[in-house]
């Protein structure tokens, strides 16, 4: 194999779940491989924009042993003010909070906006989130033009908050007068982001949707997939069953987490070692 191997990545939606993309990144490391381009779903999305700002293994799993789990779900009130709220609301929990983290994360790498992660014309990062008006995909941030918005001035962690607001559980995001929740719910693994690109594309799947119980809620969205999964390089995650949105366990678990991840891309990239030579 050569010193250096260029790859594009997907990263499947899976809230905490996600938390397994960082054994995952420590071995593609460790191999020499360098990301070219990078999108994903939800968590998926956030690791991606890590990705993009420049951010290795090493440096995101320190962002995680600090991370406070209640920036997710801080909710001022009584129980059954923050039910009521909810359901006002459309959802539990704001995930402003979470984007000005975020945010601050991204600023210290010095990449804000979408237009800091282009090349040419083309973005290297993508991100999937869902018109709930509409009742469509919006793929960020080149979908932002039709909502008359500049993509390039656009904060990449604007777009990683709405990517990432599942429905019921997070409130809807809004730009104006339009309306926007996670982006799993019409397509949680957005395979074919960068299919025309000649430099081949890994995806990583978790092993249970983060939408489980709003399937049914947003079934009418969910678009049927327009492609063949076999043909293209995906490697499939253990997460042990831990839900989505269960943190707390998620953060108590990330090492098994990232153990899954690390062990998992081992595993598919040795049975294929010949595909990489």
């Amino acid at each position: 194999m050569g010193d250096e191997m260029k790859i594009n990545a997907i990263f499947e939606g899976g809230g905490i779940k996600g938390l397994a993309y960082v054994g995952v990144l420590r071995f593609l490391e460790k191999r020499g491989f360098q990301f070219n381009k990078v999108g994903g779903t939800s968590v998926g999305a956030v690791f991606a924009a890590l990705i993009a700002a420049g951010y290795n293994s090493y440096e995101i799993e320190e962002l995680v042993n600090d991370f406070n789990p209640k920036i997710l779900t801080s909710m001022r009130g009584r129980r059954s003010e923050k039910i009521i709220n909810g359901i006002k609301k459309k959802g539990l929990y704001s995930i402003v909070n979470f984007e000005k983290y975020l945010y601050s994360v991204l600023k210290d790498k010095k990449k804000i906006y979408f237009g800091s992660v282009k090349r040419g014309d083309e973005y290297l990062l993508k991100m999937v989130a869902t018109d709930i008006k509409k009742r469509k995909e919006v793929i960020l941030p080149e979908g932002l033009i039709a909502y008359g918005i500049d993509p390039d001035s656009f904060g990449i962690a604007k777009g990683v908050a709405m990517s990432c607001s599942i429905p019921l559980f997070f409130q809807p995001y809004r730009l104006g007068e339009h309306v926007f929740c996670d982006g799993g719910v019409v397509n949680n693994f957005p395979i074919t982001l960068f299919s025309d690109d000649e430099i081949p594309t890994l995806g990583f799947r978790l092993s249970e949707s983060p939408l489980q119980k709003a399937k049914g809620i947003f079934s009418k969205l969910k678009k049927k997939p327009l492609y063949d999964f076999d043909k293209y390089n995906i490697i499939r995650i253990n997460t042990f069953g831990i839900k989505a949105t269960d943190f707390e366990k998620g953060m108590e678990k990330r090492l098994d987490l990232y153990i899954s991840g690390y062990n998992s891309i081992r595993l598919y990239f040795y049975q294929r070692f010949d595909f990489w030579l």
